[in-house]
């Protein structure tokens, strides 16, 4: 069977400045949290590895983009990083940083690849960081003046911007889990937090919109479709509890325009609902993004026997080691015997992508969807003839494209697909363990070596198909 897209899909891969850049100290950057994690906390990390090299694009951004050339590449979703632009997050603009990124998009631009920008993924500015981070009204503050300072220095180069990457998962992990900073155990300063950044998102939506420019605006929200673990009606109301803690918390304000009741009054019966107030509120109800991107790796199974709270990520690469996230007398996540599971024991499920390309569809019908991230992290080495043989990440992809091309069929609009990654990078609490290029990074030598599944993408691309 042939599957063949609409003319204009954008066939892409996906990228962050904190992961890839390198030059954590050139050219007038600042700190951002997980520099400064990454060197206190270095125990946290694979081989205590650090971004501060990465994959140097900051230094070879014009041989990656000839690279994406020649791959195929019509679009590339990066992230402009926050700690480049105003240093410290609140004063001067870095002239030197701003210049970067008018080169990179430039060059882009002129290798007939659109650039996909979102503005924060994840890298605060250490001295936010330091002042309380998002629980902090003030960085909302200075999160608007940063925006706005990007809008103007990069509006005529860049029609596609999107607000915050996975607010959810940081918000997760930063609050709940305290596996990434801020390293926090705190179930009420994760919710205002979660609160504070889609409020954030809405006020960045109307300001976007105010500038009167021509470009177009989004969010990127990681979804995990929640699934209940038996057909108990107790796993059903875990599952649902799950949704909205996980999901809904985070993408009825941006699809709906307002917070999920079932959760607010969760949070209400807990003593941890943040005060609302009704200026945000409007906001939040007024917002009308253009685009909504949607990040898929896995699903989640809700048991309602969750009579512990513990939290846990498999940093190992040891597919039997489960990734825990329990929370007493609510949920727990647990998983699916009949799976098929990565090194990482994340399950490969394609018709979960299905689900959520329909809940956003469902939500907001017509509005175009990006899927923004989706891709398999593997333990790769070169083989003996230099290259790497990554059928399996071949496999996955085009798994999940019959899928999106299967939703597009039924009404869906789906404008085009980032696989995560271009690159192999830095990959948080993994380092350079976790590879999901579909470049090959010897980290030795900085050289790229396109994979087996690059090619095959190339040519998916070329014949806007397969």
């Amino acid at each position: 069977m042939e599957f063949q897209f609409p003319q204009g899909f954008v066939w892409g891969s996906a990228t962050a400045a904190l992961q890839i850049e390198g030059a954590t100290r050139e050219d007038g950057r600042g700190d951002s949290q997980w520099d400064v994690f990454c060197r206190e906390h270095p125990e946290r990390i694979w081989q205590q590895a650090t971004p501060d090299l990465a994959c140097d694009h900051y230094h070879r951004w014009a041989g990656d983009v000839a690279l994406m050339k020649a791959l195929g590449h019509t679009g590339y979703r990066l992230s402009i990083a926050w700690p480049r632009i105003i240093p410290d997050g609140t004063g001067a603009v870095n002239e030197a940083g701003v210049a970067f990124y008018r080169r990179l998009f430039a060059a882009l631009i002129e290798a007939g690849i659109e650039p996909n920008v979102t503005l924060y993924h994840w890298d605060l500015p250490q001295p936010l960081a330091r002042a309380g981070g998002w629980e902090n009204p003030a960085t909302m503050d200075a999160f608007l003046r940063y925006a706005r300072v990007c809008f103007e220095a990069f509006g005529d180069q860049v029609k596609l911007w999107a607000t915050f990457n996975e607010p959810s998962w940081s918000t997760l992990n930063g609050y709940v889990t305290a596996l990434h900073p801020p390293l926090k155990h705190d179930y009420r300063a994760a919710v205002q937090v979660a609160y504070t950044l889609m409020v954030t998102h809405a006020r960045t939506v109307a300001l976007f919109h105010g500038l009167g420019g021509d470009g177009k605006i989004g969010i990127v929200q990681n979804m995990c479709p929640v699934y209940p673990a038996t057909d108990s009606p107790r796993d059903a109301e875990a599952a649902r509890i799950a949704d909205a803690v996980y999901n809904r918390w985070f993408i009825d304000p941006a699809l709906l325009g307002r917070f999920p009741e079932d959760a607010v009054e969760l949070y209400r019966r807990n003593h941890i609902l943040p005060e609302m107030r009704r200026e945000d509120l409007d906001m939040v109800a007024a917002d009308s993004v253009d685009f909504i991107g949607v990040n898929y790796y896995f699903p989640h199974y809700a048991s309602a026997d969750a009579t512990e709270t513990l939290f846990g990520l498999n940093t190992s690469g040891n597919r039997d080691e489960d990734c825990h996230f329990s929370i007493k007398g609510l949920f727990k996540f647990v998983r699916n015997p009949k799976g098929r599971y990565t090194d990482w024991a994340w399950e490969i499920y394609p018709p979960g992508l299905r689900d959520l390309l329909a809940r956003a569809h469902r939500y907001r019908p017509g509005l175009p969807i990006y899927v923004t991230e989706n891709g398999i992290g593997a333990q790769e080495t070169l083989d003996a003839d230099g290259t790497v043989d990554d059928q399996y990440r071949i496999d996955f992809v085009r798994e999940h494209l019959e899928v999106i091309h299967g939703a597009i069929a039924d009404g869906m609009n789906v404008r085009g697909y980032y696989m995560w990654a271009l690159m192999d990078n830095f990959s948080w609490l993994n380092g350079y363990k976790k590879r999901y290029g579909f470049l090959f990074i010897d980290r030795e030598t900085m050289r790229r070596v396109p994979k087996k599944s690059a090619f095959w993408y190339r040519e998916v691309a070329r014949r806007n198909g397969f």
